[in-house]
């Protein structure tokens, strides 16, 4: 029996949806079937909706498509938070997205969040406490934004 026909049919149909979850049809009905189940029911697939939301806002940031990644970040946020285990990573790139889309402050009040709480503690993807600053002065040097608006500790960022 030959079975060649049927293993091109296989390829060809698992190329074909792969390239249609690329598509914003794709990604919709992803965005769609993460977030449509209650949190907390079954663990198991809490793990994986997170996962996928992060995925797919990490392929959308790459993708220069910032609002779409601002989307999924910011569902995988708002669901899980920090029981999620990108939660930490998920705020990071976030601030990514906003500083893309023109939005200085929002970055910085998230990286400014993320400083506080030491983020790299809990994530070792997460920038280091001396990045963060360093971006957190940057974008307040380049975008003429006022450090004092931020409301600090006994760190200070300078």
């Amino acid at each position: 029996m030959d079975l060649s026909k049927i293993v091109w049919v296989i390829v060809i149909l698992v190329v074909v949806g792969g390239a249609w979850l690329l598509t914003d049809d794709g990604q919709d009905k992803v965005y769609e079937d993460a977030t449509s189940r209650l949190v907390g029911n079954d663990p198991d697939q809490d793990v994986i909706d997170e996962a996928a939301l992060s995925k797919y806002g990490d392929l959308n940031l790459s993708m220069y498509r910032h609002e779409k990644a601002k989307k999924f970040y910011t569902a995988a946020v708002e669901r899980y938070g920090t029981e999620g285990i990108n939660y930490w990573w998920n705020w990071q790139q976030l601030a990514k997205c906003e500083e893309k889309l023109d939005n200085a402050k929002g970055a910085v009040d998230i990286l400014y969040n993320l400083w506080l709480k030491d983020g790299d503690a809990f994530d070792q993807r997460v920038s280091s406490r001396e990045n963060l600053k360093n971006r957190i002065k940057n974008l307040v040097e380049l975008n003429d934004l006022n450090i004092l608006n931020y409301p600090m500790d006994a760190r200070r960022l300078r």
